[in-house]
């Protein structure tokens, strides 16, 4: 299907205000799929104000002195962790925590040499990990910023890709250039450690975004394979789907990924501009977006982020903001 067609079947989202449901509802699914309910809009975040600190973050982030504000550069991560909204900027490289309008942001402090690329929230939002696409180590921080704990990817794993948390804490990495994926306890011991480069089970082509899902299963995206990849909690081959092409339901840049409360597989595509999602067995439920600059259109997405409330943030990274959805669960009479 060509790109015209793919942008014809896109859900469509409004300008007038999130708070206006009819106004914002995206419409799920496509004919002739169950509903399992709606997609709104709520809001867009292209700055970032700070509080407090007169100047902060100016003197860290490039804007102008005294200003307490700036704009995103090249967002390509985002996490939700309660009420704070967390973004990774690769070209600072910088890690932001906020509200989710931006306000009261502030940077985390990264020791010298730390390339943030990836983030994920603990079950919770209890803490959040930042992995480092420099060395082998991941960084715990508290839901608000502060510092808790550093750990070490295992020896030879390679360069950080993904990062999600299970539902014991447990950490689940993945290595872009070495092909693999790698559980961790939250302490940083290996439990678990598979893949080579290939294109067969357990075989990746630089794996990218990791999740878990409700049932405690592991998702991949194995971005140059396009495809995702199932695998059990111990990272046993479950399956999978997903195939090149320039259609609904098709891959073309597979970046970021997101599970709902409701087992629901959101993929970002930087090529086609829109997250389509999916159930697990990799029926297309529902195509996002669109390339555009309004609400719930983007320009080249990459991380994504659920939360058990369902809120979804989109780094929308060609359009120097983020986005914040929300799946809500259709009512039962």
């Amino acid at each position: 299907m060509a790109a015209a067609a793919l942008l014809a079947c896109v859900a469509a989202c409004t300008t007038r205000p999130a708070g206006d449901a009819a106004a914002s509802r995206l419409v799920w699914p496509p004919a002739g799929v169950p509903a399992p309910g709606e997609v709104v809009f709520e809001r867009v975040v292209d700055e970032l104000k700070a509080s407090g600190i007169r100047g902060f973050l100016g003197a860290v982030a490039g804007a102008e002195e005294g200003e307490g504000r700036t704009g995103f550069v090249r967002p390509v991560g985002a996490a939700l962790a309660g009420e704070f909204l967390w973004v990774v900027d690769s070209v600072r490289p910088a890690v932001s925590v906020s509200a989710l309008d931006g306000r009261s942001a502030s940077f985390v402090s990264l020791p010298e040499g730390f390339l943030p690329v990836a983030l994920a929230a603990a079950p919770g939002g209890r803490e959040v990990w930042i992995g480092d696409g420099a060395a082998p180590r991941l960084r715990a921080h508290s839901r608000a910023g502060k510092f808790l704990r550093e750990v070490a990817l295992p020896p030879g794993f390679g360069r950080c890709g993904g990062i999600a948390v299970a539902a014991n804490g447990d950490l689940l990495v993945t290595s872009v250039n070495g092909s693999e994926v790698a559980r961790l306890g939250p302490e940083g011991t290996l439990k678990a450690r598979v893949g080579r480069r290939g294109e067969g089970l357990v075989e990746f082509n630089f794996p990218g975004a990791v999740a878990v899902a409700p049932d405690g299963t592991i998702w991949v995206v194995d971005t140059f394979n396009f495809r995702l990849q199932h695998l059990s909690s111990d990272l046993k081959p479950l399956g999978g789907f997903g195939e090149a092409g320039d259609g609904t339901g098709h891959f073309a840049l597979p970046k970021g990924l997101a599970i709902d409360p409701d087992g629901h597989l959101y993929v970002a595509d930087g090529r086609f501009d829109a997250v389509q999602v999916f159930d697990s067995a990799g029926r297309l439920l529902l195509v996002v977006g669109g390339h555009g600059a309004g609400p719930g259109e983007f320009s080249n997405p990459a991380g994504l982020a659920c939360d058990a409330e369902g809120r979804l943030v989109i780094a929308d990274t060609g359009n120097r903001r983020a986005q914040v959805l929300k799946y809500q669960r259709r009512s039962v009479p």
